[in-house]
């Protein structure tokens, strides 16, 4: 009898229970978002939520199906309002495109991917540079027995840290320009307080005519997984990105031109994407194709990718030319950056 009677209310009241629900559902995602834009945090919920933001509004494709039932008029309304909230909150951004035509001065391809140690027999990354010819290479979790064998990468670039002993675990950095200097940015006292291991490898390149670059290579700590019984704590990586800022500082106050680059561990919606970008051109929003999000399931990343957490930054001396995101499935769950600029 009770249940007759819920199936009977539910029959007649069953898109007004939706209006409802998805009302009261898109208030609280606004309300959120609101607390979030008014009082960021670094952890816990809210900084959650500013991740996953746009992921929230999926929901609303649950929906679909009834719009095209009759007497759901104001049930697409209510649907209509949800997708003006969500391009209100996160407007599309697809870059600006190229700036080559109106660029002077000498050209510089650079290279970013993390490469993942398992590629190493694959042959993905010799594809790669034989298509893209970049100048420059930053890898991030890189095997370096794997270009050890590849002797004609390193010929190509005879000018190369990947060996354990001169780069943080798993980076590499491969040139065409005279490396002049190089270093690590740890604690001058040796202290693991901040760095876990070394995370940021850094090489001046000579450009010639006596002009040189600075290259940052950087992979700060991920904020998941990393903290015992910890889900999501980005207190340490947090930590990481400000000493690397602070690292930076003093090399663009005297003018240096600067290429930061790597696997940050941060999307572009938390606070510590703000503390890393200060005084820094990203180079994605300034001339990036699509939208830039870099890092997601490896098989799926050429239809939809999760997340932006790789990144090319530029000193305002230097003029960003294009950036590419290429997400073909090469094996790793990020994809490559190829980025093209003016110095």
């Amino acid at each position: 009898m009770v249940g007759n009677w819920f199936f009977h209310v539910w029959k007649k009241q069953r898109f007004k229970a939706l209006i409802i629900g998805t009302l009261c559902y898109l208030l609280v995602i606004d309300t959120t978002l609101v607390m979030q834009t008014l009082a960021p945090q670094r952890m816990g919920l809210l900084a959650l939520v500013a991740i996953f933001a746009p992921y929230l509004f999926m929901p609303l494709t649950m929906l679909i199906p009834f719009l095209f039932w009759r007497f759901t008029s104001v049930l697409r309304v209510v649907f209509a309002a949800g997708i003006v909230l969500l391009c209100l909150w996160f407007p599309p951004r697809l870059g600006k495109g190229s700036a080559q035509e109106s660029a002077t001065g000498q050209k510089i391809t650079a290279l970013t991917w993390n490469y993942r140690g398992r590629n190493k027999r694959d042959g993905y990354l010799r594809q790669i540079i034989d298509e893209k010819t970049p100048d420059i290479i930053a890898l991030q979790e890189a095997d370096w027995s794997g270009i050890d064998l590849a002797t004609d990468i390193l010929q190509a670039y005879p000018y190369h840290l990947y060996k354990p002993k001169d780069v943080p675990p798993g980076e590499a950095v491969l040139s065409k320009y005279p490396i002049v200097d190089h270093g690590i940015v740890q604690a001058a006292d040796g202290s693991r307080a901040v760095w876990d291991i070394p995370r940021v490898l850094w090489v001046r390149l000579d450009l010639g005519h006596g002009r040189t670059m600075l290259v940052v290579n950087a992979h700060p700590i991920s904020a998941v997984n990393t903290v015992y019984s910890c889900t999501y704590c980005p207190q340490r990586r947090d930590n990481q990105v400000k000493e690397l800022h602070q690292f930076l500082q003093p090399l663009l106050a005297r003018g240096e031109r600067l290429l930061l680059l790597g696997d940050m561990n941060l999307t572009d919606r938390e606070l510590a994407y703000h503390d890393l970008s200060a005084d820094l051109e990203d180079t994605q929003l300034q001339v990036g194709s699509g939208n830039g999000q870099s890092w997601g399931i490896n098989y799926f990343n050429r239809v939809w990718t999760f997340f932006r957490i790789d990144y090319m930054f530029v000193s305002p001396n230097i003029i960003p030319l294009n950036l590419d995101t290429d997400c073909v499935s090469r094996g790793s769950q990020h994809c490559i950056l190829i980025g093209q600029f003016a110095v």
